[in-house]
């Protein structure tokens, strides 16, 4: 193996520790701390509002240094720090602090990262270069979640629930610390620097094939929002035939479904359906290993396909996936078994539906025919996303405590489908239209 390449084994155990940690979070505030929905929101929420302007802040600083390493080291040291803070936090509060401190610290490795892949090797080996280190980060996020499973399944007997629930978070800490050790020791700081406003393909690339979360902690970054990013995206689409601007309004609305659906679901599987916190690891795991499967399969695909056509029908069967997450109530009065059997054939096909929507959805926002504006499309993207998400979870835990889950769940497919409208009647027909306007242009035009 290359020497340049090892640092991407500091990425298995920080990874381990961020796919235990998706899941841990709510099963932690709701049977440790006894707290609420809306408690799981709040410390979504912050963690999210934090990381958006903490990832703008941490990747203009490693542009402006040239420093990755440092950043990369810093960022994993950051995790281990917000996973301890959460391992003795008392009370929600304190917990709120620590994912704040999630979000400020941990974000500072994510622009780093997306850009030292490409510096450390020839161009020629980028896409191979890519392909592994997606494939290793990948594992460890499957490897982290299935961590979660077995301790949760086992370490209540030995420990009780809430203590280890604290020690799977130091657990984390720990395996966040051995990525730190293994990044300051494995990263060789590249002599030649790049700029990200250049690379579009290949940053994108990264990025693609990144995991379904419930919060804005993204593990991969491309471009970051600038507001004149709004001023290149407003003149080039303000005639008749512009489409990105209306994708990434469906952009915005999606993420507000899917966030407020993740940020209820696995309380109301605990609190609801009282089916124990092992059940939201082992949906995670189902849901995160069918995706993972996917992926290249589905990019294969879709690099051939209609794309626009391939997001629609994702989305639109997300809505009846998350609509049916309901019919699980009835199901679990009649038998407990064929409630999980239920449960894991939706997991997996919203499994399935993220493989689409994850290798569809940058593209489209950035398929314009200049390739300049590409990095002013994809830091609106980015930023529609966050701010989505951010929504997404303030919607879905005051919609949860003040109507109940039910209700809740199925205002978040009723959103997702509202994306898929749109998606539908605005952008399909112009990026069919733009598609065939670039075909019919003569050679050398």
């Amino acid at each position: 193996m290359d020497k340049s390449e090892h640092w991407f084994y500091s990425y298995l155990p920080t990874n381990m520790a961020g796919g235990c940690f998706d899941s841990l979070l709510p099963v932690f505030i709701v049977l440790a701390l006894n707290g609420s929905v809306g408690d799981v929101a709040l410390v979504s929420i912050a963690a999210s509002f934090t990381a958006v302007p903490s990832l703008i802040f941490w990747g203009k600083a490693s542009d402006f240094m040239k420093w990755r390493k440092h950043f990369i080291v810093l960022g994993f040291l950051g995790r281990a720090i917000a996973y301890t803070a959460m391992g003795f936090s008392v009370g929600t509060h304190s917990l709120l602090f620590a994912s704040i401190l999630m979000g400020l610290l941990a974000s500072a490795s994510t622009p780093a990262m997306s850009i030292l892949i490409l510096e450390s090797f020839r161009k020629e080996h980028w896409s191979e270069k890519i392909g592994l280190f997606n494939n290793i980060a990948g594992i460890g996020n499957l490897a982290g979640i299935a961590l979660g499973f077995v301790w949760i399944a086992m370490a209540p007997t030995w420990f009780g629930l809430e203590t280890s629930l604290r020690l799977l978070f130091l657990l984390n800490a720990v395996l966040a610390l051995v990525g730190t050790w293994l990044a300051f020791i494995l990263i060789i700081e590249p002599e030649e620097k790049i700029s990200r406003e250049t690379f579009h393909e290949h940053l994108f690339q990264i990025f693609r094939w990144a995991q379904d979360r419930g919060r804005y902690l993204p593990e991969r970054v491309h471009h970051f929002f600038r507001f004149g990013h709004l001023k290149n995206l407003r003149r080039e689409h303000s005639g008749k035939g512009g489409y990105v601007g209306w994708f990434l309004a469906s952009t915005f609305i999606y993420n507000i479904g899917a966030v407020g659906f993740f940020t209820i679901a696995p309380v109301f599987l605990i609190v609801e359906l009282r089916l124990g916190g092992a059940l939201v690891f082992i949906l995670s795991f189902i849901q995160a290993l069918a995706s993972t499967l996917l992926f290249k399969s589905v990019g294969r695909f879709s690099d051939h396909g209609n794309k626009p056509r391939l997001l629609f029908l994702a989305k639109t069967a997300r809505f009846f996936i998350f609509g049916l997450y309901v019919a699980v109530i009835p199901i679990l009065a009649i038998s407990e078994l064929g409630a999980v059997a239920f449960l894991i054939l939706l997991h997996l096909a919203m499994g399935a539906t993220w493989a689409i929507i994850a290798d569809t959805q940058l593209p489209i926002a950035v398929g314009s025919e200049q390739d300049e504006h590409k990095g002013s499309h994809a830091g609106v993207f980015n930023a529609s996303v966050g701010l989505g998400a951010i929504a997404g979870g303030a919607i879905g835990g005051i919609v949860a405590t003040s109507v109940g889950f039910a209700s809740s769940i199925l205002l978040c497919s009723c959103i997702i489908l509202a994306s898929a409208i749109v998606l539908r009647l605005t952008v399909q027909p112009r990026v069919k239209a733009v598609e065939e306007k670039g075909a019919t242009k003569p050679n050398g035009a």
